[in-house]
């Protein structure tokens, strides 16, 4: 059996955190470890994980003096790292899951079985949900994209990656590794977790201009660039010309970039037959 680490950072989770671990408690296939990595809570997030740590030898908490003051996509990978370096269990798959999703209970037992059957899967993921006039329906963001909060990576795909890097669009970056390392990577959307607070909720101006500057990180390249930040903007309703402003100043900067030469190319060949793929088929 697929042995299951679990690494969950948390900041100010008091009104998920209990529900979030329940769910992981109630899988029909249990995990081997659970790491909750507290990031300086000022709430009760922290009092809640010590009481599951306390009654189950499985679970773990680590804490942090302070809060971290890291930016955007920096602060939830040191706080993975931390969580990371304190596994302690031989581990065939390592999860990084947020503090506000509720998973179906055959969750876990599914994804062990997608990673046994296949040898060159590298990264799964179920699909997220909100909830809309009391009813759960799929985030509008893309179903087939491994998404940041639900991620589990194979021990040979998370070392061939170098582990995940602290930058915002880490969760996109990570996946196109995968693929030019030559694993698979999929979405199984028949595994609807709950999402209890929608993605982008506390995006900001300068958030958006971050996320304009990782698609030049990226390597996406000036048209790549282009069309990926209105699609993000469409998505996450944020500020198309502040994206927009983000990218194209670290495009005309040549700001370094978070790919080699070899992986940029990759990233520019893959994306471009996906837009293929959805316009001609």
């Amino acid at each position: 059996m697929i042995s299951i680490s679990i690494i969950i950072p948390f900041f100010n989770e008091e009104t998920y955190l209990e529900k979030s671990i329940n769910s992981l408690l109630a899988q029909t296939v249990a995990f081997s470890e659970l790491i909750l990595v507290d990031d300086g809570s000022t709430d009760a997030s922290l009092s809640i994980a010590k009481s599951f740590a306390k009654k189950d030898n499985s679970i773990r908490v680590i804490t942090a003096e302070e809060k971290s003051t890291h930016q955007p996509g920096q602060k939830v990978i040191y706080a993975f790292e931390r969580g990371f370096t304190a596994l302690s269990s031989p581990w065939d798959v390592v999860c990084k899951f947020d503090a506000d999703i509720i998973f179906p209970s055959n969750y876990l037992e599914t994804m062990a079985k997608s990673f046994s059957n296949n040898d060159t899967l590298g990264m799964f993921s179920g699909v997220l949900t909100i909830e809309k006039n009391g009813i759960w329906e799929l985030e509008n963001i893309s179903s087939q994209h491994v998404r940041g909060p639900v991620k589990a990576y194979s021990k040979s795909c998370f070392s061939s990656i170098g582990g995940l890097r602290p930058a915002l669009g880490w969760d996109t970056l990570d996946e196109l590794l995968a693929l030019f390392n030559g694993f698979a990577v999929e979405v199984d959307s028949s595994l609807r977790v709950k999402h209890l607070r929608p993605t982008g909720s506390k995006y900001r101006r300068s958030v958006a201009k971050a996320k304009g500057e990782v698609f030049h990180a990226l390597g996406y390249g000036l048209f790549l660039g282009i069309i990926a930040s209105v699609k993000w903007s469409q998505k996450q309703h944020g500020n198309l010309r502040d994206v927009l402003e983000g990218f194209l100043a670290a495009w005309f900067k040549n700001k370094p970039k978070l790919v080699t030469i070899e992986e940029e190319k990759f990233i520019r060949k893959y994306r471009w037959s996906r837009i293929r793929r959805r316009f001609i088929g």
